[in-house]
């Protein structure tokens, strides 16, 4: 399977250091999207992008510009509390691979409009008791930040490409 670059869209750098590294990985360009140096439209890519409220950023617009071989979403959450099917639904990705990467948060980069979309989410953390350790790690989280990036997440992408 042809893919030519690794296009991305990042706010606060975690799904760009994870397109970095399967760029190196798998000696593909990465190409931040609405940076300079883009594959010609119609080219063949993985495209990453980080989630919110379970949709992709920017996939869209991806989807109207390129030929989408694959989805990295990027989000915050553990991965066992992520259903990949109902992933794929709600961006209506069909039959194109989707892998879930754990990325991170961290509240003091994001752009102000997502700081402010944040916030509740972080004050409703704040007031939750709770022992459940996943429940804990993410109050943690929306209070502190956390990074969960990993080259080893990367494996089953890798894995996709080389079998293509």
């Amino acid at each position: 399977m042809e893919v030519r670059a690794i296009l991305y869209i990042s706010a606060t750098g975690f799904t760009e250091r994870y397109a970095r590294m399967l760029s190196e990985a798998a000696g593909l360009p990465a190409c931040p999207a609405g940076g300079p140096d883009l594959p010609a439209p119609g080219s063949p890519v993985v495209y990453l992008g980080w989630l919110c409220a379970g949709r992709v950023r920017g996939l869209g617009r991806a989807r109207g510009r390129y030929d989408l071989r694959a989805v990295c979403a990027v989000g915050m959450a553990p991965p066992e509390m992520v259903s990949l099917p109902r992933l794929a639904e709600d961006n209506s990705l069909g039959d194109t691979p989707l892998f879930y990467l754990r990325g991170g948060y961290a509240p003091d980069r994001l752009p102000l409009p997502w700081r402010v979309m944040m916030a509740p989410m972080a004050r409703k953390g704040a007031r939750d008791r709770t022992e459940d350790p996943t429940a804990l790690a993410m109050k943690e989280a929306f209070a502190h930040g956390g990074d969960w990036v990993s080259p080893e997440d990367l494996g089953p992408v890798l894995d996709w490409l080389r079998r293509g």
